[in-house]
């Protein structure tokens, strides 16, 4: 063995020996799946390589009760200040329902006091109510949304809309009224005023509405007023007092259409003939005379063609004409007598024949300005021949009326008609005539002549229609 060579190996002594205090803890070995018999503390650090520890199976801790509103009232009594009595619930009288808004009010308010828990989920699998979400359409609180959306739609009612609404209708109700008539075209408003009652008792139901809702209820008061007052009915009797009045006044002092010196109220004259054309023209002795000579040829001319027999249905009269400013006048009128045949004609033909006899009648007494008023023109309303003669064209026509104006005087009207009722299908013509036949004896049916004139004065009063006619000469007449 070589000199330089150790005989024997040796281990060298550490530096550092060990302290006696330290003691070497004894490696415990797990099994992976964590089956040792002893828990295992849930704050110690995990184990490298094992897999994260098990949510413990064990039972959760009963949770705290809940507590009622009175004995949170008795806990926080004596954090309040002094004189406070805290949340006071209101109180409903047992004699009535609560209604649908305070319930659901109370249950907000119970909801929102109640603590928010996150819902553990049980060992046989079933979950809490909060787990399960609302059906689509159903309301979270469990309520139908059906009376939430009609009370909506009865909260967005606005009571200054219906105020507006109720003021145009009474606007529109008064423009009506002021508009009426009685007469041709009245029918046409009386139908608007019936639409309007139909308004007025919606509006009349949405002013209760409001005032129920107690909500502006000032608003819905005061058009449930004006609905009450300013109606149709109302309107048109304010309109019938007011028209009375405005025709009392034009008979007094008058004629109503312009104001005129109070002079003009014995004027001996008449307002709508002027004096001169009264003097010129045929007195009114010359008129009778005329009239009779000539309503006799007329019904000479058709008996002989016809052989008519007629009736004398109306005496002559003479009345004192009106100066046309409130007073009498010096003038008269005269009516003559009224004929009327007792038979009449039916055909087109016939009744053209005794249109012409009558014409050639009038131009011998310088009369030529016989008018139809039954025959059709553009200017008629469809529908108005039909219900004033009771056909659109002359030869389906109840009812021939001719008349002429300046007829032997200036102020002279006279006016034949044939009546024929078979052709009345509708019936308006024989309703017409009613009033003619239980009034003033007339037959329905028939020809008849009619002749009348006024301003007309006698040959006796002529010196003093002159001298009364003074005062007036360098004055101008009032329209």
């Amino acid at each position: 063995m070589p000199a330089d060579e150790p005989t024997a190996f040796s281990v060298p002594e550490p530096i550092f020996e060990p302290s006696p205090e330290a003691e070497v803890l004894p490696v415990i070995e797990e099994s992976p799946g964590g089956s040792s018999d002893e828990p295992r503390d849930p704050n110690a650090p995990p184990i490298p390589g094992a897999p994260p520890a098990a949510a413990s199976s064990a039972a959760p801790a009963p949770a705290t009760p809940e507590r009622t509103p009175e004995e949170l009232e008795a806990e926080t009594a004596r954090f309040r200040r002094p004189g406070s009595r805290g949340r006071r619930t209101p109180r409903q009288p047992a004699s009535r329902k609560p209604s649908s808004r305070r319930q659901r009010k109370s249950a907000e308010r119970a909801a929102a006091s109640q603590p928010e828990s996150t819902a553990i989920p049980a060992d046989d699998g079933e979950r809490s109510p909060a787990a399960h979400p609302p059906a689509a359409g159903a309301s979270p609180t469990g309520r139908d949304e059906l009376g939430a959306r009609s009370r909506g739609v009865v909260a967005s009612f606005s009571p200054l809309a219906l105020l507006g609404a109720v003021v145009a209708v009474t606007l529109f109700t008064v423009l009506l009224a002021v508009s009426y008539r009685p007469g041709e075209g009245a029918w046409a408003i009386l139908v608007a005023f019936v639409l309007v009652v139909v308004v007025q008792i919606v509006l009349l139901i949405g002013s209760v509405i409001v005032i129920r809702r107690k909500v502006r209820r000032r608003w819905g008061v005061l058009a449930l007023v004006l609905l009450l007052v300013v109606n149709p009915g109302t309107a048109m009797a304010v309109s019938a007092l007011s028209t009375d009045r405005a025709g009392g006044g034009s008979s007094v002092g008058g004629s109503g259409d312009e104001e005129h010196d109070p002079i003009w109220d014995t004027y001996p004259g008449s307002a709508y003939v002027d004096a001169k054309e009264t003097l010129d023209g045929p007195s009114y002795e010359d008129f009778v005379g005329t009239s009779d000579e000539m309503l006799a040829e007329i019904r000479t001319a058709l008996t002989a063609e016809f052989g008519f027999d007629w009736v004398e249905r109306q005496p002559a009269e003479t009345e004192v004409d009106q100066n046309g400013y409130g007073g009498d006048s010096m003038l008269f009128e005269y009516t003559a007598p009224v004929w009327q045949t007792t038979t009449t004609v039916r055909t087109f033909e016939e009744k053209s024949r005794v249109v012409e006899l009558i014409r050639q009648v009038l131009l011998r007494y310088g009369i030529a300005n016989l008018d139809m008023q039954n025959a059709p023109s553009s200017w008629r309303e469809p529908g108005e021949l039909t219900e004033r003669y009771g056909g659109e064209t002359l030869d389906t026509q109840a009812l021939w009326d001719l008349h002429t104006y300046n007829a032997i005087t200036g102020a002279g009207d006279f006016r034949t008609s044939i009546v024929d009722l078979t052709l009345d299908s509708a019936g308006t013509v024989a309703k017409d005539r009613e009033f003619d036949v239980d009034y003033y004896d007339m037959a329905a049916e028939g020809v008849e002549l009619h002749l009348d004139s006024y301003a007309l004065l006698k040959e006796a009063d002529r010196a003093d229609y002159l001298e009364a006619l003074k005062p007036y000469a360098d004055l101008d007449k009032p329209k």
